[in-house]
């Protein structure tokens, strides 16, 4: 679509029409933020979460990259893997968070404090149950949300090359050491 000079505030479904440019774009209460492509590394890294996850995935969940979650009024972010349920409805470049079950961030030079502090606070108030992030080294740090106080606790945290089971949000075996380009181990 063409873009459209618009004045003001936008929301999810003024993201129509922006440009297709191959960036990312994201709504941060109204404002647009716009992320440039993805490096090898972490482009290396959102492929083996994905295969991993998608390995031994229940029927009922799609995992998809770069697809918008609604999280609150004039807000969608884009995180690089989200765990949907098939049933959830998609809707203004998005899905509700009602129908995400896990979120997977991994962190950019350009995406720090959004990643590790802003985007943590908001999927938990939002209710999404699981949200990983893959930082630097990489290293995974998988948190689930504690109903209790409506904030994430840190269940498992995988330094560079370690190895662990997880149990949710189903179970799976991660390697951090496969999350390293070949080239690069």
């Amino acid at each position: 679509m063409t873009a459209v000079p618009m004045i003001g505030l936008r929301t999810a479904a003024d993201l129509d029409y922006e440009p297709d440019d191959g960036l990312r774009r994201e709504l941060h209460d109204g404002v647009v933020h716009v992320v440039p492509p993805p490096g090898i590394d972490h482009s290396w890294e959102v492929r083996r979460c994905d295969q991993v996850l998608s390995a031994r995935a229940p029927d009922e969940v799609y995992i998809l990259p770069n697809v918008g979650v609604h999280v609150g009024l004039r807000r969608l972010y884009v995180p690089d893997l989200v765990v949907v349920y098939r049933d959830a409805f998609f809707h203004d470049n998005g899905y509700d968070p009602g129908g995400v079950l896990l979120v997977v961030e991994v962190v950019s030079p350009g995406s720090v404090t959004l990643d590790r502090i802003t985007k943590l606070a908001v999927y938990a108030e939002q209710g999404i149950p699981y949200f990983w992030r893959i930082d630097d080294g990489p290293r995974l740090l998988a948190h689930r949300l504690d109903s209790a106080n409506g904030s994430y606790v840190l269940d498992v945290e995988l330094g560079p090359g370690k190895a662990g089971e997880f149990t949710a949000p189903w179970p799976v075996t991660i390697d951090m050491t496969e999350f390293v380009l070949p080239h690069k181990r």
